[in-house]
Formats: structure tokens, sequence, C-alpha cells
């Protein structure tokens, strides 16, 4: 019976070793240092650069001087999963922050590296999918920096900002009870980031922006 037992453990531990590494790995550790002065009280700046490599292989990167304050995560989502340093899933957030701040991929893109960077992270699937699903309701996004095609996708109640190149980023509108109704969805049906997507744009509009 033991030998069966130690078969069995041989055999299932590989394969979640392998499905670990599906969600990519890190490069480095996060080295921040406090920002005085800041407008933020979290706000910091990384020290070295930091590197998430999906599972692609892309390279997504944190150059050493970044700002980071977990602040593209909308508040609301807190609630649901913690403070962006106060559990595993700060490391994405490390890099969500910098490519929201860069804008130099696209929003879709951005958000849903968040998810496979939460993954590898350790953040567990469900909660990782409510994180998603919370930055793509009420995250920053952006179009291109040619395009200035937003109000068409948006309400009077979503927020819009320049930032210094000229590029519009919008923030829509996201409420506690928004996040519970994702996240009972997400807890009740486990869906697939195609489904939450699809769920997003029936049930939050405002969220849609650019093409």
């Amino acid at each position: 019976m033991r030998n069966l037992i130690v078969l069995v453990l041989l055999t299932i531990i590989p394969c979640m070793a392998f499905s670990q590494a599906d969600y990519g790995s890190y490069v480095g550790t996060v080295k921040t240092e406090w920002m005085r002065g800041s407008e933020s009280e979290r706000r910091m700046v990384l020290l070295e650069d930091f590197v998430y490599i999906d599972p692609k292989g892309k390279k997504w990167i944190a150059p050493a001087g970044s700002k980071t304050d977990g602040a593209t995560i909308p508040k609301v989502v807190w609630t649901f999963v913690g403070g962006p340093y106060a559990g595993q899933y700060r490391e994405a957030a490390v890099i969500h922050d910098v490519y929201c701040d860069t804008k130099s991929e696209p929003y879709r893109d951005v958000h849903r590296i968040f998810y496979y960077a939460n993954r590898a992270a350790g953040v567990s699937e469900k909660k990782a999918k409510i994180l998603y699903g919370g930055v793509m309701i009420g995250g920053p996004k952006w179009g291109s920096k040619e395009s200035n095609c937003y109000s068409c996708h948006s309400t009077g109640s979503t927020k819009m900002e320049k930032d210094n190149n000229g590029q519009l980023t919008a923030f829509p509108p996201v409420t506690e009870d928004d996040v519970k109704m994702l996240a009972e969805f997400v807890n009740s049906k486990n869906p697939t980031l195609e489904q939450i997507d699809a769920y997003i744009e029936k049930v939050h509009p405002a969220s849609k922006f650019g093409h």
C-alpha cells in the first residue's frame, strides 16, 4: 500500500510542476524603496529590473526607476483579495502597474497577462480570475496614441485622463457590488477568461474602450 501511495505521488508531482510552469516565471525579485513626498503613501520606486516571462516566452520588464503603488487595481477589489502589497499578487501588481503606466502594449494584453502573472506567483485560479475581472471592469484602458475615439464606448461616469504624451486613458466606474457579483460568478462557475470577458461586455458595457 505504501509503495502504491509513493507511485501515485511520483505521478502527480511532475504534472503539478508542468501546470505551474504553464503560467510563466519571474526573473529577479522586487526591490523597492518608498518615495518621499509622494501623493500616495504606497508609492515606491524599483531599485532593480524585475521581469515576468509569460507562457509564450515574452518578457514583460519592469525596469529600475519604475513607479508602483498597486493603484491600477481598483480599490474596491481589495475588499475581496486584500491590498496590493498584502498577498501573493504583489509581484504581478508591479508588472501590471508599469505597463499601465507606459501603455506600450494593448490594455487587453496587459490585463490578460496580469492573470497569468498572478498564477505564476502562486495565486489561486479563482482569486486570479477575480483580479483579472476586476481590472477588466474598472482598470485603466487606452487606445492607440493616434486615436482619440473613446467617447463612443464610454459613459458620462467614466473618468478620462491624458498622460504627458497626450494619450487618453479611461477609468470606467466600478463598485463593490460589481466586484461582489463578479466574485459570485467566478466562484460558482469557474469561467474561462473568455467567459469573463463576455460577462463583463454584457453586464458592464461602460468598461468597453477603444477598438
